[in-house]
């Protein structure tokens, strides 16, 4: 009896192409640094009950020039004076109340009793700027500096700007991504089937039992004799695809 040949489709694997490497290691590092911006630019600052501002003006520079992004974290009114030495750069309101918001750097202390109840007040000044600024208040005071990301904050304000346009660029990156032909690419494989009896090449073979008894071994006949019929059955398709004369294979039925 000649041996039987089963043909099926096999994905590739994606190391297989270097083109396939070089997308993966995009995507991958795409994805690295879009959780990486999330983590430092969102989770950060609301875990340190800070923020993310942008830097909007050059009073900090050679430190932080116009476009860069800085995170602060919360500071409470009572720790302002013990705990923000001189050096530190903070954020605070120009005025108490006012939303606007300065980020400037430390320069001196000064210590007290004051009319709103607090003990100090901070000296800050810019360190691109010639004179210092008015008393700071710690309830001025809404956060120390923590870390900054060069012109990261113009990108922010450009994406808060274009949300529309950001979603259809990533809705067209994973469209793009799922319909590339190369990262679909399949391959065929022909398996080998010898006469029944023989193991099938690439086919698993029925699991051993220890120590088999009548009702086992029946079982396993059993499962031996489908196992061969739906080989027939695959082999009388595909032959009947090809068009060839179909090959006289006896299948056994159990009695």
């Amino acid at each position: 009896m000649r041996d039987r040949r089963i043909r099926g489709v096999v994905r590739r694997p994606w190391y297989d192409s270097p083109w396939r490497i070089a997308g993966r290691v995009v995507s991958s590092t795409l994805t690295v640094v879009v959780l990486g911006l999330v983590v430092a630019l969102v989770v950060v600052p609301r875990l340190t009950g800070g923020a993310s501002l942008t830097v909007l003006t050059g009073s900090m520079e050679p430190t932080f020039r116009p476009g860069d992004l800085v995170v602060v974290r919360g500071v409470s009114e009572d720790e302002v004076c013990t705990q923000v030495p001189v050096g530190t750069v903070v954020t605070f309101q120009a005025e108490p109340g006012d939303p606007a918001l300065i980020t400037h750097r430390v320069v001196g202390k000064t210590i007290g009793t004051f009319d709103d109840g607090t003990s100090c007040r901070l000296v800050t000044q810019g360190d691109n700027n010639s004179a210092t600024d008015d008393p700071v208040s710690p309830a001025q005071v809404r956060g120390v500096f923590m870390y900054g990301l060069p012109k990261a904050g113009w990108v922010r304000q450009w994406v808060t700007e274009h949300v529309q346009v950001v979603g259809l660029l990533a809705a067209a990156a994973v469209a793009v991504y799922l319909l590339w032909p190369g990262s679909r690419r399949s391959t065929t494989r022909v398996l080998s089937v010898p006469p029944s009896g023989v193991p099938a090449t690439g086919l698993p073979a029925a699991p051993a039992a220890p120590v088999p008894d009548d009702r086992e071994r029946g079982l396993r006949e059993r499962e031996l004799d489908l196992r061969e019929r739906e080989i027939a059955l695959r082999e009388r398709e595909l032959v009947l695809r090809a068009g060839e004369p179909e090959p006289s294979t006896s299948v056994t039925s159990e009695a």
